[in-house]
């Protein structure tokens, strides 16, 4: 072999040590920077977090929040109202008084406190509805089997004065008189009980009520009235029928009911037909 091709060789193969080592410094280098914690920016120094109480499911006015409802995340303070919530177990129990998004804050002005004795249930209702009194003295209310929360219709008796047809008569004739009948009908459906005026009556610890270990500050509690969001229109019909009389009675439906139910009212030409009496002898 010549020496011309010795030396091309030899240039070669020194170059290709040279690449080599020139790649070996730049890999060396590269995983040194990834190792080094990276500094935090001018801006990124000045961020402050804070702790503020968000709702982990859409939540509709009226709503009384669980545990499960709510959770403590960190967002830049900028960004926090001055009256967020800090801590879960202020929120915790609280009714809110609009609707509430997943995600969305959970703000001290959005919460009523079911249990304060300023009564601030009032506040739950939106601009389309009035909060009535209703008296709870039904079956089901002596029983204290309607709650909070609850979907009820309004079942309603009443008597009415029926005026007879105008027909033509015989000159002479006197005109029948107006007949007093008696109807039954679903006077309100899907009607959300908002809240319930109670009486708490402490038991004598001594009495024989108790059987076996009686409780500390035992007492009975009874529902006087219901608190129900109406439109005002319906509560002008809740009030006439009061006002006339009317027996009611509640019903309770499914908590997820929507439907409406198609009824017809009843009067004793409906039991009548119903059951078949003109037919009996």
């Amino acid at each position: 072999m010549s020496n011309k091709i010795k030396i091309v060789l030899m240039i070669i193969a020194g170059l290709v040590l040279v690449v080599i080592g020139v790649a070996a410094s730049l890999l060396l280098i590269t995983r040194s920077q990834a190792s080094q914690p990276t500094l935090p920016t001018a801006g990124e120094l000045d961020t402050v977090s804070t702790g503020v109480v968000v709702v982990t499911r859409d939540r509709t006015l009226g709503d009384r929040l669980v545990e499960t409802d709510v959770e403590l995340i960190q967002v830049p303070a900028e960004m926090a109202p001055r009256t967020i919530l800090a801590n879960t177990q202020e929120a915790v129990g609280k009714m809110i008084k609009s609707d509430l998004v997943q995600g969305q804050m959970v703000l001290s002005n959005n919460l009523a406190d079911p249990t304060n004795n300023n009564k601030d249930l009032s506040f739950i209702l939106n601009e389309e509805h009035v909060l009535m009194a209703f008296p709870a003295d039904d079956l089901m209310s002596r029983e204290s089997i309607v709650q909070r929360g609850d979907i009820v219709d309004i079942y309603a008796t009443f008597y009415h004065n029926i005026s007879p047809s105008i027909v033509t008569t015989i000159p002479g004739d006197e005109e029948s008189e107006s007949e007093t009948k008696t109807f039954t009908v679903n006077a309100l459906q899907k009607v959300n009980v908002t809240a319930l005026v109670l009486d708490v009556i402490e038991q004598n610890t001594n009495s024989d009520f108790f059987q076996g270990d009686t409780p500390q500050g035992a007492s009975r509690i009874t529902i006087r009235a219901y608190l129900l969001a109406l439109s005002p229109q319906e509560a002008l019909i809740i009030k006439y029928l009061k006002d006339t009389g009317a027996i009611f009675d509640f019903v309770l439906r499914a908590p997820t009911s929507t439907i409406p139910f198609e009824l017809t009212p009843v009067t004793e030409e409906f039991i009548t037909e119903f059951y078949g009496l003109e037919m009996l002898p």
